[in-house]
């Protein structure tokens, strides 16, 4: 018997991490990060519009995953058009994906130096 998880049981996972996450920086913080990053023209491979990406909280990344699960298959799915499970799949990456970089995200709102210096070195150093 496999222990691979159910596509419900991939969501419910990621949704509990968004939750478990500390996100209670000050707005003026979120917004002087957004602008840093807009300045340097930070673009993480998300499929949420980068202005509301930048500013994003926890409760906002929790209704983009509702809104990932709720994108028509053609639009969420257009890399296997024919394949369910595929399209599943493709769902729980483009969440996955949003998560990894939401949680830079916070790191850098947090003034991580390693992080920024990651930035640094992609957007500004190349």
């Amino acid at each position: 018997m496999g222990t691979e998880k159910t596509f419900e049981q991939q969501i419910d996972t990621l949704q509990k991490e968004v939750r478990q996450l500390d996100d209670d920086f000050d707005d003026t913080i979120v917004e002087e990060t957004a602008a840093r990053l807009r300045g340097l023209n930070f673009s993480p491979p998300v499929i949420t519009p980068m202005d509301k990406f930048l500013r994003i909280r926890s409760q906002g990344v929790l209704a983009e995953i509702d809104r990932i699960l709720a994108l028509p298959d053609a639009e969420a799915c257009a890399l296997a058009p024919d394949n369910t499970k595929k399209c599943g799949d493709l769902r729980v990456q483009y969440i996955t994906v949003l998560i990894f970089y939401y949680k830079k995200l916070l790191q850098l709102r947090k003034g991580n130096p390693e992080e920024w210096d990651e930035v640094d070195e992609l957007y500004v150093h190349d």
